[in-house]
């Protein structure tokens, strides 16, 4: 699912957290209390799931565009991904 391309309305923040404002502070330690999902949050998003379309033609006429052009994805992201790749841990050494 690509989620950065939807031209849906997000919930609001509120919404997803039982109806509590958040805080604003860069520095706010969320408990295990302010993290949990009721009921009534789980219906509503399940019923927001259920309206929108299994395919959204706009998203694959996007991507189709992209697959066919002769820059997509970027040089440079394709070196930056490189670089990641080479410096990454190869997990299937470790013992």
């Amino acid at each position: 699912m690509i989620n950065s391309t939807s031209k849906t309305e997000p919930l609001p923040r509120t919404e997803a957290i039982g109806g509590k404002t958040p805080a604003t502070s860069g520095s706010v330690q969320r408990s295990l209390e302010t993290d949990s999902l009721s009921a009534a949050n789980r219906e509503t998003l399940q019923t927001a799931l259920q309206q929108q379309p299994e395919v959204r033609p706009d998203v694959v006429e996007r991507g189709q565009k992209l697959a066919v052009a002769g820059n997509y994805p970027p040089l440079e992201i394709i070196r930056q991904l490189s670089k990641l790749l080479l410096s990454s841990t190869d997990l299937s050494e470790e013992n």
